[in-house]
């Protein structure tokens, strides 16, 4: 076809060539730029309407509003890896301690055991020595309790004797008494007419030797004079009065009280 459009204007065949060689090169050139210096626009979305809305009345053209970028496609998790096969572990070699160690520590054990026995043994000589003290303090309660125990059945027992001296002692005083009573009612010469009952009390100083210290102090009367003065004169005829002869029971009689009761 080129060869007959060449023949009907007269232009050559190569020449034709030579131009339709040119186009192309400049398109490959333009198409080339225009694609590097272009920017990459986000892809459009359109929405699709059943029923389009009547057309609204507006005096300026609103432009639409952009919708926002859609987000960005959620990363691919790659899958995990399998864990690894467990190494077998082989067991670590035992390292034997030198000698020196072993004596180290043999020693050290023999000290703490010998420590720990020493222990023992005070805590054992402690508990006999408290237990020592717990029976020497109980014997010595046992004692104390003894002695006291003792020494109450000694006052008692003392007690008791004074009480039976004294009592054999006042007997002893009465009965010497009454032998003096009997002997100045023997010297007394009592006047006829004098009433029975009458009673004369009267005090007496009496050595040892049984002598009266005149006068004799009348401590109470009978109320019959004729008596009294019978009954005192009965006293010093009596002299000496009989008395005991131990010293401690003349001092008994040092100072004597006497009633005299006149009965016939």
């Amino acid at each position: 076809m080129i060869r007959e459009l060449s023949a009907e204007r007269g232009v050559r065949p190569w020449a034709w060539l030579m131009a339709l060689a040119v186009h192309l090169v400049f398109v490959v050139v333009l198409v080339f730029g225009v694609a590097w210096r272009q920017k990459i626009t986000p892809p459009m979305q359109a929405e699709l309407w059943d029923n389009l809305p009547a057309p609204a009345t507006v005096t300026r053209p609103v432009p639409p509003t952009p919708l926002p970028p859609p987000p960005p496609p959620a990363p691919v998790k790659a899958p995990e890896p399998p864990p690894p096969a467990p190494v077998p572990q082989t067991p670590a070699p035992v390292k034997t301690p030198p000698a020196a160690d072993i004596n180290l520590k043999k020693k050290a054990e023999e000290k703490k055991e010998a420590e720990r026995k020493q222990a023992q043994k005070r805590e054992r000589e402690l508990a006999e020595e408290i237990r020592q003290q717990r029976a020497a303090a109980l014997r010595e309660q046992e004692q104390d309790e003894a002695r006291r125990e003792a020494e109450e059945a000694r006052r008692q027992q003392a007690a008791q004797v004074a009480k039976a001296a004294q009592k054999a002692k006042a007997a002893l005083i009465d009965r010497y008494k009454l032998a003096i009573i009997n002997k100045i009612k023997a010297n007394t010469e009592v006047p006829e007419g004098v009433p029975d009952g009458l009673t004369l009390e009267v005090d007496l100083t009496v050595l040892p030797t049984g002598e009266i210290l005149t006068p004799v102090r009348v401590v109470k009367s009978s109320g019959n004079a004729a008596y009294d003065q019978a009954v005192l004169r009965g006293i010093m005829r009596s002299q000496p009065l009989p008395l005991p002869s131990e010293p401690e029971l003349r001092r008994d009689f040092r100072t004597t009280h006497l009633q005299l009761k006149h009965e016939k």
